[in-house]
């Protein structure tokens, strides 16, 4: 069940609407830690895109969280920036911001249960989340659990396996990766029974990992909105994704393919959101659409993806608006442009 999906300005209607935009990796959610550069660009760009659609609607007042090592951030002059810093955890901040913000706009990995506890969290205060709730994230953030939610619901998916109890079942080569990572990260490529016997060596936690056959074909995703068991899609995205020294390596998002099964995809995200009916706004789906044109569902983001980036600019949609809009009446698509936006990883 969502939670707090219907807006309430809590005092005058006059007044403007005060949205939080916590973007964890650039918002200070490593802020006592080093952050990888792969993720600070990825996330800066998302957190950029964010306000930049947000800015549009001039009855929004937005507030940003921001890393201290980003303190030379351009964003729009009538942008409340809150840096954290070195010495502050994000977590002793964010009660306060979030009693004084009608919505809250988070956008965090789900390893180690960040986005689940940043949930949890937002859903006990008397605010509005912009996002899927903790229990559909919950679902998404272990892909074992995802592949076998979503293939009860008899969805086709890539076949996985808890890594400590395969037993070679599929034939080489085979894809390991974290149950609970983020994009590439933890994503091995395993060639043959010699690599394999190599990484078995290197990684002692196999439970946290799952195993599946390698599906050769096109990386793509799907940008969607969702709400209460029910789905738009936005746009088919590719994914650049190469094999560098056996890890997969996220390149680019082409944002906008042409692709001829539109119709398709709709009905698989109409039956991803019977089956996890809590997932609610912006959610990337990424899909192997095998060389028999079968589309197979890798994992579920509940999230920004990096897609989301390019969309304005691609199909002429403010997603951000549309999310503010989506607490109280469903969604219009309207696609004012077509084109192929690259996003650069």
């Amino acid at each position: 069940m969502l939670i707090n999906l219907k807006y309430k300005p809590r005092t005058s209607k006059r007044l403007a609407i005060k949205v939080l935009v916590f973007e964890y990796i650039t918002g200070g959610g490593l802020s006592q830690e080093e952050i990888p550069a792969s993720l600070a660009k990825e996330g800066m760009l998302m957190m950029q895109a964010i306000i930049d659609e947000l800015t549009d609607n001039a009855s929004i007042v937005i507030t940003v969280l921001v890393d201290y090592r980003f303190k030379n951030i351009q964003l729009a002059s009538n942008v409340n920036i809150v840096f954290v810093h070195e010495h502050q955890c994000v977590y002793q901040l964010l009660p306060s911001l979030l009693d004084i913000v009608d919505f809250i706009w988070p956008v965090a990995p789900e390893m180690d249960g960040e986005l689940v506890k940043l949930t949890q969290l937002i859903e006990k205060k008397d605010v509005v989340l912009l996002n899927s709730s903790s229990a559909a994230i919950t679902v998404c953030s272990d892909k074992l659990v995802t592949s076998n939610t979503l293939k009860e619901a008899g969805l086709d998916v890539i076949e996985s396996m808890q890594w400590d109890q395969f037993s070679q079942n599929y034939p080489a080569p085979w894809v390991i990766k974290s149950k609970y990572g983020v994009g590439c990260l933890d994503n091995y490529f395993i060639a043959n029974k010699e690599q394999l016997i190599k990484i078995t060596k290197r990684i002692d936690n196999k439970k946290d990992y799952v195993i599946q056959p390698y599906i050769k074909g096109k990386v793509l995703s799907l940008s969607c909105l969702f709400k209460q068991g029910k789905a738009w899609l936005l746009c088919c995205n590719k994914q650049d994704v190469v094999i560098n020294k056996g890890q997969f390596e996220l390149k680019a998002c082409i944002v906008n393919i042409s692709d001829d099964n539109n119709d398709l995809y709709q009905k698989i995200i109409d039956q991803v959101a019977s089956s996890i009916p809590g997932l609610f706004a912006y959610v990337g789906i990424d899909i192997i659409l095998t060389e028999n044109n079968v589309p197979m569902i890798l994992e579920i983001n509940p999230r920004l993806t990096t897609s989301y980036v390019g969309i304005n600019q691609a199909i002429g949609y403010n997603v951000a608006n549309a999310v503010i809009e989506m607490t109280q009446n469903d969604p219009i698509i309207r696609k004012t442009a077509n084109k192929h936006i690259s996003v650069s990883i």
